[in-house]
């Protein structure tokens, strides 16, 4: 037997293709955005996807109209993606945050004073309500002087000298926010209905409503049975339906 065969039947064995799937799982990686679609994956298209291009690394996009979805680099295993393909339609990330009753909570900042790279420089926030309100906050919800006091607070707490430094805290609380939501809705899923949409690799509503309808049916298949029996697959289905 030659060595190419070895490797072939190798390969092809229960504990080769265990192997293989190991080794695609641990190189790939999933960065999820919130509303990236239609912010973050747009800015990587201007300034990511030529770089990607200039070392050969040939990054495929998926777009719906002017939205990013996804943003694909196969020979790196790397993937954009945005997490709200996910989620209800209209749910904010303050309101993903709660659904895990995390510690965190989202923050407030006021983008209406961002006028150019000096505005990063004033050393302290606005303390005027109008100052806060802004087209780029993604709330529905009006500020309040609440709200406003919050972010004081949390400058403070975070021994902020300007509101650069307070930019870098409300991103990185924003990252940490999506992290850990993420990964409870993830578990959630993946105890509810047994999908695991990192590795099973279904990224949207309806993909891991008919993939979790795909496993029911598997598990359950019987002579004259055409519909999963379980009421949660059953309720997943009904909120995926599309058209």
């Amino acid at each position: 037997m030659s060595a190419d065969e070895i490797v072939s039947g190798w390969t092809c064995s229960l504990p080769g293709r265990l192997k293989r799937q190991l080794q695609v799982l641990t190189a790939r990686y999933e960065i999820f955005s919130f509303y990236g679609a239609g912010y973050d994956q747009v800015l990587l298209t201007n300034y990511l996807i030529p770089y990607l291009f200039e070392k050969r690394l040939n990054p495929s996009i998926e777009k719906n109209g002017n939205k990013v979805n996804v943003i694909k680099v196969k020979k790196c295993h790397v993937a954009f993606r945005d997490v709200v393909k996910l989620l209800s339609p209209g749910t904010s990330l303050k309101q993903f945050g709660q659904l895990f009753n995390l510690e965190q909570a989202k923050a407030h900042f006021p983008f209406a004073i961002l006028t150019g790279v000096d505005s990063l420089k004033v050393p302290q926030l606005p303390s005027r309500l109008e100052d806060w309100h802004s087209d780029l906050s993604s709330s529905k919800q009006p500020l309040t002087l609440k709200d406003v006091e919050e972010a004081h607070r949390l400058f403070r707490m975070s021994n902020c000298q300007n509101v650069g430094d307070y930019l870098q805290t409300y991103l990185r609380l924003d990252v940490d926010i999506l992290y850990k939501a993420t990964q409870g809705w993830r578990a959630t899923i993946a105890k509810e209905i047994g999908v695991d949409f990192v590795q099973d690799a279904k990224f949207t509503i309806s993909s891991v409503s008919n993939f979790a309808g795909d496993l029911c049916t598997s598990k359950n298949l019987q002579i004259g049975q055409f519909f999963p029996n379980s009421s949660a697959v059953y309720r997943l289905l009904r909120k995926g339906m599309r058209g």
